[in-house]
């Protein structure tokens, strides 16, 4: 349980600092701002965390379930996460292919 809490801060840090450097990015490369999404899969992570905090502590509720929702919440801001650092920097892998 303090794992998974530790690692969705840690998802949570790197998700804000792509966002700013994807930010800066951005602007400079005149992209519409796809950053925002890596501020609404920070948020998924941290709601995750918070219900499995909840249901840890709140004997009444089906554990399980919560358990399906949280996971379910973090695979999506995963996702969100990844499609959105590729549309930013994507270009950083063909630079490695040329070498």
């Amino acid at each position: 349980m303090h794992n998974l809490i530790i690692l969705d801060i840690s998802a949570a840090v790197i998700m804000v600092v792509l966002a700013n450097l994807s930010m800066r990015l951005g602007s400079a490369l005149k992209i519409p701002p796809y950053y925002r999404i890596f501020h609404v899969s920070t948020t998924l992570v941290l709601i995750a965390s918070l219900v499995n905090v909840i249901a840890q502590t709140v004997p009444m509720m089906n554990s399980s379930a919560y358990q399906t929702t949280s996971m379910l919440m973090r695979s999506v801001a995963g996702v969100l996460s990844v499609a959105t650092a590729l549309r930013y920097w994507k270009w950083l892998f063909a630079e490695y292919v040329k070498r």
